[in-house]
């Protein structure tokens, strides 16, 4: 007879490293990255939205191809550009082709962000139906057992 296969510590241990290096991203993320005194150019402004999208994109392929160790990284570094940019754009003022620019460049990345937390809610959903399951056969398992 076959033993059974237990997935459940291995799932465990993938959900620990998934919660890890979310506390890990979300400690850095709260750690500022800029003087707040600092203002950038409109160029520069823009150009930190092309990374925004950057970042986004590898987000975006990330979760496609269901590789969370990379999606954390992209995120961190998502986070990091985005707090970068709200302390030094404020007083900044963009020409309209600039804003025009700006908000193409939003408009694609809450796109793309729409796309990737659609993806995540359905990966949940699949981990926790995958969980119910296992949690079903034990029980089945232990029930025949006694």
């Amino acid at each position: 007879m076959m033993k059974p296969l237990d997935c459940s510590s291995k799932s465990a241990q993938h959900g620990e490293k998934f919660n890890h290096r979310l506390r890990e991203r979300k400690a850095v993320a709260a750690q500022p990255q800029v003087q707040p005194d600092y203002v950038m150019t409109p160029t520069e402004v823009i150009m930190s939205y092309h990374m925004l999208l950057e970042h986004s994109n590898k987000m975006l392929a990330s979760v496609r191809n269901e590789d969370w160790d990379t999606l954390i990284e992209a995120e961190v570094e998502y986070v990091r550009e985005v707090e970068r940019l709200s302390h030094a754009e404020a007083q900044v003022q963009l020409s309209e082709d600039q804003q025009l620019d700006k908000l193409q460049l939003l408009s694609t990345i809450m796109d793309q962000d729409r796309e990737v937390r659609e993806r995540l809610v359905a990966r949940r959903a699949m981990l926790e139906q995958t969980l119910l399951s296992m949690q079903k056969k034990q029980k089945l398992e232990h029930s025949y057992r006694n």
